[in-house]
């Protein structure tokens, strides 16, 4: 079975692209990564991949409402990237919405966690802001470890108490979760904090669908933070190779992502 880490937070902190990163950290070793986000307020394929038109048949959400969930039906539904091959996406299609299907039942989210969990070494579910969807909570109570990333400012703090009183339970591991500043800057006096520190390459992979090709720009504090979620992990104690770290100045940023994505399941161009 493959470890899952689960990510938290509040809306915009940066989540989505410490999923990203983490999965290029746990895969370097040529072992496989999936990345779940089952936000359909905010379909994350078209984010993870703006130049391919992906049917709808390759969203998470036809699996979340399955009669049976199986891995099987998972992997079909797996969309592998083609630049890096050890690393899959799951999520919604472009245009789906909350009311694209029925409610999430918290016993099928159970399920397909654990079946995905079958057909790689690391699991990363990418949550949604919102508790109540079901998903989120059901993440945490079946993560091997949960993150937690917060703004460092009065949104995300106001976000963290609303929420601490509604993850009470022991299930959610809330004193065991690791704790980060998402989207810090140089001004945030946080230096006693762990965090996140957003550059504007960073931002711009973010916002030009290059996600994946944002770790040559963290700094060390944004490495150390992957470092130690991949160091609580078991047998995962290597450091960062050298590769990964390519210095930022040698790749261009184009002004529309190269077409390096290939899906399992049948995608139009």
């Amino acid at each position: 079975m493959g470890k899952i880490i689960t990510i938290w937070g509040n809306p915009g902190s940066g989540k989505s692209m410490f999923s990203c990163n983490l999965a290029k950290v746990l895969t370097a070793g040529k072992k496989n990564a999936l990345i779940i986000n089952a936000d359909s307020s905010t379909p994350m394929l078209p984010v993870w991949m703006p130049d391919r038109i992906l049917e709808t048949s390759a969203s998470i959400g036809n699996v979340l409402t399955a009669l049976e969930i199986n891995n099987a039906l998972i992997a079909e539904r797996v969309v592998v990237l083609k630049e890096y091959p050890f690393i899959g996406v799951l999520g919604y299609a472009a245009g789906e919405n909350p009311f694209s299907y029925p409610e999430l039942k918290y016993e099928k989210i159970k399920i397909f966690i654990s079946e995905s969990a079958k057909l790689v070494d690391y699991i990363l579910i990418d949550c949604s802001a919102n508790m109540l969807n079901f998903f989120a909570p059901t993440a945490m109570e079946a993560a091997d470890l949960v993150v937690r990333i917060i703004t460092p400012d009065l949104r995300g703090l106001s976000y963290f108490r609303a929420h601490k009183a509604l993850l009470t339970d022991s299930k959610f591991k809330f004193d065991k979760q690791l704790t980060f500043a998402g989207l810090a800057r140089p001004f945030h006096a946080i230096d006693e904090m762990d965090n996140l520190t957003y550059t504007k390459e960073i931002e711009r992979c973010g916002t030009s669908g290059q996600m994946f090709r944002a770790l040559p720009y963290c700094n060390q504090r944004y490495l150390n933070a992957l470092k130690l979620v991949k160091n609580k992990l078991p047998d995962s104690k290597e450091d960062l190779p050298d590769s990964l770290l390519i210095d930022p100045t040698k790749e261009e940023f184009t002004d529309a992502p190269v077409r390096k994505e290939e899906s399992t399941n049948g995608a139009s161009e």
